[in-house]
């Protein structure tokens, strides 16, 4: 899958990436500011909960956005294991779905945290 390039400027949450477990827009993040941090990309997720879950809701669809909500869906999950359904809309918020299936999403995000 691997994280994507979208718009360039940090707005649709399509490259985000965890800085030191913080989500963050990679394509605005100057390379400077992530020395010495850990840097997590979607492919560090293999074996996460929230995969198996966004297959179950068929969450993924088209694929553009996916990496990036799956790299806040995992922040989020970290700090809060068990978070409702308005924690995961707020973290998923900055995040633009082309295919409109935010409702899945969450669904899957909720699934993963009940595992």
């Amino acid at each position: 899958m691997g994280s994507r390039f979208g718009c360039g400027t940090g707005l649709c949450g399509a490259c985000f990436v965890l800085l030191d477990g913080h989500p963050a827009p990679a394509c605005d993040v100057p390379l400077w500011s992530a020395a010495g941090k850990a840097v997590t990309t979607v492919e560090g997720l293999a074996g996460h909960p929230l995969l198996p879950a966004f297959v179950a809701e068929q969450a993924a669809q088209c694929g553009y956005c996916v990496s990036g909500v799956l790299v806040s869906a995992a922040a989020l999950l970290a700090r809060e294991p068990h978070p409702d359904e308005e924690a995961v809309k707020g973290a998923l918020d900055r995040h633009l779905c082309r295919c409109g299936a935010h409702g899945r999403m969450v669904r899957a995000v909720l699934r993963a945290a009940g595992a």
